[in-house]
Formats: structure tokens, C-alpha cells, sequence
């Protein structure tokens, strides 16, 4: 996943892509966007008003 994808509803993930693996399992609400900072192994979510979360994770290629 090399670009930012938006959740058309409340999703609980574990897995992006079948490859990259988070450490714990994070929802992501509907209407957040949501990408992987290859650089750092995070998912990197956006929930709005300027906060974004990080989750550790890893490749598995």
C-alpha cells in the first residue's frame, strides 16, 4: 500500500495487504484514512482534527 485509503466503515485491522502485520489489532473508524509509513514499519492512521496514530508493525514479504 503505497497510498492513503479511506474506510467506508468501521474496520478492526490486524493485517494491511497481506503483508504488513501489526503488532496489535486497531479499528479504524469510518471516513478515516489510513496508510503504512514503509520508513518507520507504522500504520499511520488519520482521525481527524489533526491527530494521527501510529502502530507498529511488520513486513512480511
Amino acid at each position: 500500500m503505497y497510498q492513503r485509503v479511506t474506510a467506508e466503515r468501521l474496520i478492526l485491522v490486524d493485517v494491511v495487504d497481506r503483508w504488513f502485520h501489526l503488532q496489535a489489532p486497531t479499528f479504524i473508524g469510518a471516513g478515516q484514512t489510513f496508510w503504512i509509513d514503509h520508513k518507520n514499519n507504522e500504520l499511520c492512521v488519520d482521525r481527524g482534527h489533526g491527530r494521527v496514530t501510529r502502530h507498529a508493525g511488520w513486513m512480511n514479504r
